[in-house]
């Protein structure tokens, strides 16, 4: 339900009067859209958590590249809002010993809105900040096989929490250039599952 109240949410921005109605390009309001690519980091030590539940040389992989799209309206040069889908990608955990081999995969990905805040320094260059929240959606499978047999689970939850960011942006010519950092505060029936994401993005203004 939160997922499909996210997308009608975005559906919603970029269907507004604001978005259909045909524009001068004013570099100070209108709307934009976006692509970001990054490196998505999971801060939780899901080595440390197999190893606590007595699995045998655990290693894990808490990285993955990540992506999101975006589009916003920018209200004057110092306020926009702005909606996303952002996907972490997977993080991982393996375990192994002779005669079993066990392998757990998280996958993480949502939909956000957020206020943006920016401050413009010069020559379309401006630094900002936002806050706002995720609607989100996770996914566990575990398999493991050993000379006994094999299995697999699959587990699933969802849920909606903060997330915060600051960033520099570069626009010319109405073409958008972004770096930012990216907090998602996400919990998981009382486990962090913060996420950590840079990620670099480019963009256009109407």
């Amino acid at each position: 339900m939160k997922r499909l109240i996210a997308t009608a949410a975005l559906a919603t921005l970029v269907a507004s009067p604001a978005f259909a109605q045909s524009y001068q390009y004013n570099p100070n309001e209108g709307p934009y859209i976006g692509v970001g690519l990054g490196n998505a980091e999971l801060d939780f030590d899901m080595a440390g958590y197999y190893e606590s539940l007595g699995y045998p040389n655990v290693s894990s992989d808490d990285s993955d590249t990540a992506y999101k799209l975006f589009a916003g309206y920018q209200f004057n040069p110092n306020f926009a809002i702005e909606a996303a889908y952002a996907n972490f990608g997977e993080f991982s955990a393996s375990s192994s010993a002779p005669g079993y081999a066990g392998r757990s995969e998280l996958s993480i990905e949502g939909f956000t809105a957020g206020l943006v805040g920016k401050l413009p320094i010069q020559n379309g260059f401006s630094v900002y900040g936002k806050l706002g929240m995720i609607a989100w959606d996770a996914e566990l499978d575990e398999s493991e096989s050993s000379v006994w047999g094999s299995g697999s689970l699959t587990s699933s939850d969802d849920g909606a929490d903060p997330f915060y960011g600051i960033g520099a942006e570069y626009v010319v010519n109405q073409a958008v250039m972004r770096l930012e950092y990216e907090r998602y505060d996400i919990e998981s029936e009382g486990v962090g599952l913060e996420v950590d994401l840079i990620s670099a993005a480019i963009g256009y203004r109407f």
